[in-house]
């Protein structure tokens, strides 16, 4: 991903919180049948320094016979986006762009097949976004959990590069910025809101 010197993030925490607050990426591969792409929800865990992503995916999808030891995947995640009208800068000579914010992280993804391994990741996606599931989720029979478990191809990604891209009006003044901010918050969009918060926590 091309990102300027002005756009670019490195700090490591920023970019965990990124990644956990926007964990429904899409996964990039590249295998006999071409490029694919599969979007899905992710859990995003550190550990002694690496970060590592767990995911599944529907063992019909023939994306996870893409994984190998030698190919890498990309994770694409990519939130919250805006649209920046050239009506709000100070000088008219402007066109009009887009304020957004993209994480691409990389590394080779392993198939996850041992039962408890796969048990144990979908209780991490339900912690994560339906916690009250889980005792729904234990009182089911074993013999249906197998069932939905042999339908899915479960596996971990150790990210091994991260480019990031902050685009929010860094190279703008303070006046425009504030400007465009105040512009996406009062758009009643959610997302251009949360675009416009994310420009005023990471100011240049």
């Amino acid at each position: 991903m091309y990102v300027p010197k002005i756009n670019r993030q490195e700090d490591r925490g920023a970019l965990l919180a990124y990644m956990r607050a926007y964990s429904f990426a899409t996964l990039a591969t590249s295998g006999t049948a071409g490029l694919t792409a599969t979007h899905l929800p992710f859990v995003i865990e550190e550990q002694e320094g690496r970060i590592t992503l767990l995911a599944h995916m529907a063992r019909a999808n023939p994306q996870w016979r893409d994984f190998a030891e030698d190919s890498d995947a990309l994770v694409i995640f990519m939130q919250p986006h805006a649209y920046v009208s050239p009506r709000l800068y100070d000088s008219r000579q402007n066109v009009p762009t887009w304020n957004y914010v993209a994480v691409h992280a990389y590394g080779r993804p392993v198939l996850i097949e041992e039962r408890a391994q796969k048990i144990e990741l979908q209780k991490k996606l339900i912690r994560q976004y339906d916690a009250g599931y889980l005792e729904q989720m234990a009182g089911l029979p074993e013999s249906y959990l197998d069932a939905k478990l042999a339908a899915i191809a479960s596996f971990s990604l150790e990210v091994t590069r991260i480019d990031a891209r902050y685009k929010l009006s860094q190279d703008k003044n303070p006046a425009e910025r504030e400007r465009i901010a105040r512009e996406l918050e009062s758009a009643g969009d959610s997302v251009a809101a949360e675009t416009a918060r994310l420009m005023r926590e990471h100011k240049p």
